[in-house]
């Protein structure tokens, strides 16, 4: 053995596997190497809490790990939610090879893959050379959880010059250091002198991703589609040419890249926001609302279930209901509850419940549930930044839609400035729906003003029943402004009372109670009120 049993004897161990007998047999290796403190689970919805709550030193996963998700999924989940800690070693088993990401060092990869079966002293050599490999690099990955990118560089350096088996790795995180640090011409210039080495496909996706960054995108093209055809490169291809071709803005050859890419990483929430990005930038709102529902059918309950899928969906039907006619309003705004309600509690936490809110703030709104709606979106305005354009519209539109033009028009300049925090394809597909939404934004504005404007003439005209249209349709989005509400009573007064128009009148009622009046509103109104049929005042 490399390590004595006493070294092992002092770590802790978490050994995720589906099968009881292997299971069991690889807690008998572990222990006849020395591991005295060991965990042992069948799947990963059983490890989240155990690596949330308890510091491992080690998790050794199957990859495959029945029907929820595999390991690799799992570690990816650790990554992100910023779980595993950097002194952890995770280690991938598998009864057949793996392909393991090409990039990603810089977020963190799975320290080692063992291939099945395999004996105790292979398997305690693939534990020792992680662990070493952990030790040499952990101040740098201290660093870069601080983002000091510098300092990183400087741990690096000693590894890279020692020359002995964490040289290698080491060059390939200081190439992604270098990414992360936007050193794109530096970072460029060291993938090509590995690859002049060695073709490592790491370092030939690595070129074409420092390319795409310098905008020398023909160059990066070419290399991407040539790692296209490696499979072992195929999916990370895949995404950063999709990648590519959204920042040319030909989103033709983008979905064509993604298409291909989803029949590889079907549960990719990247791939599947990217696709609703597609969608979204080519008007294809019915296509996108018809996804949405596929998504939540398809994974509800599942390991694979994501808020973002209701979030999405509940966005289109609560547009959907805002431009419905009036008689089709109240089925199409149910739809949007029904769909918030039917996001399972799991997925409501710190990362959703304020997006969950402001949702939650718009159907009160619509419902006519002003004050309601008010009092969420000041609880969410006092500790919610959100980071995503289409959150950032959200509450654009909330405030917007109560009367708060101060922090409508923050949103939009937030909106105007949106610059993701990285350059890859969710980064690239945030750059892109802040730009449309922020153009729809100001297109609605101008809209509600059209809609005001030719209600008013129509009324004039004559032609109150589509006077009440245009106008009815400008105060759905924009109920709490006092002017609008009054142009909307004042044509109800030349109509006919009748019951169906009771709900609309009543929400005017209840809208002016909350809009800013002037003196002029305030006689106006009460120059209004006796001419309303008693029907809407009672």
């Amino acid at each position: 053995m490399i390590f004595q049993a006493s070294f092992y004897k002092s770590k802790k161990l978490l050994l995720i596997e589906d099968c009881e007998p292997v299971r069991a047999s690889i807690k008998g290796m572990l222990q006849q190497i020395g591991f005295d403190n060991i965990t042992t689970v069948a799947d990963a919805t059983q490890a989240m809490p155990l690596a949330k709550k308890d510091s491992f030193d080690f998790i050794l996963a199957d990859f495959d790990l029945g029907s929820g998700k595999d390991a690799l999924q799992f570690f990816t989940d650790l990554s992100q939610q910023a779980i595993l800690r950097v002194g952890c070693c995770f280690i991938l088993m598998s009864a057949e090879p793996r392909r393991m990401p090409v990039l990603g060092l810089l977020q963190g990869a799975p320290d080692a893959f063992i291939l099945k079966p395999f004996s105790y002293v292979e398997l305690e050599k693939r534990l020792a050379k992680a662990w070493n490999n952990r030790v040499k690099l952990r101040k740098a990955y201290q660093a870069l959880q601080q983002q000091d990118y510098k300092t990183a560089q400087l741990e690096l350096d000693p590894v890279i010059n020692a020359v002995n088996s964490s040289s290698l790795p080491a060059l390939r995180l200081m190439a992604e250091v270098l990414m992360a640090d936007h050193s794109y011409s530096a970072a460029l210039k060291l993938y090509e002198q590995v690859s002049q080495q060695r073709e490592f496909s790491w370092a030939m996706l690595g070129q074409a991703v420092a390319l795409l960054q310098l905008e020398e995108h023909k160059a990066a093209e070419s290399r991407l589609l040539a790692l296209v055809e490696q499979d072992d490169a195929r999916p990370e291809a895949l995404e950063w040419l999709c990648c590519l071709y959204l920042r040319q803005a030909n989103l033709e050859q983008a979905g064509q890249q993604l298409a291909e890419l989803m029949k590889l990483a079907s549960i990719s929430l990247v791939a599947h926001k990217a696709n609703g990005c597609i969608m979204l930038l080519n008007g294809q709102q019915d296509g996108s609302s018809k996804y949405w529902q596929k998504q939540i059918q398809q994974y509800r309950f599942s390991a694979f279930d994501q808020a973002d899928y209701y979030f999405a969906l509940t966005r289109i039907q609560l547009e959907q209901a805002q431009r419905a006619p009036r008689q089709e309003f109240s089925a199409r705004l149910k739809k949007a509850s029904d769909t918030l309600a039917l996001m399972p509690q799991k997925l409501v936490n710190e990362g959703t419940e304020a997006e969950l809110t402001v949702l939650r703030a718009m159907l009160s709104l619509l419902q006519g549930n002003i004050a309601e709606a008010q009092q969420q979106l000041e609880q969410v305005l006092t500790d919610y930044n959100p980071a995503d354009p289409e959150s950032i519209v959200d509450i654009a539109r909330l405030a917007f839609a109560l009367g708060d033009m101060k922090q409508a028009d923050a949103c939009l300049a937030k909106l105007k400035d949106f610059k993701p925090a990285k350059a890859d394809l969710t980064g690239e597909c945030q750059r892109l729906t802040a730009q449309y939404l922020l153009q729809q934004e100001q297109q609605l504005r101008g809209q509600i003003r059209q809609w005001n404007q030719a209600g008013m003439e129509q009324a004039q005209a004559g032609d109150n029943g589509q006077a009440l249209t245009l106008l009815r349709q400008a105060f759905v989005f924009m109920p709490c402004n006092a002017g609008l509400v009054l142009n909307l009573l004042q044509t109800l007064t030349q109509l006919p009372a009748d019951k169906a128009l009771k709900p609309l009148a009543k929400s005017a009622m209840t809208a002016l109670e909350f809009s800013t009046k002037s003196v002029a509103n305030q006689q106006r109104l009460a120059q209004l009120l006796p001419q309303l049929p008693e029907l809407y005042l009672d």
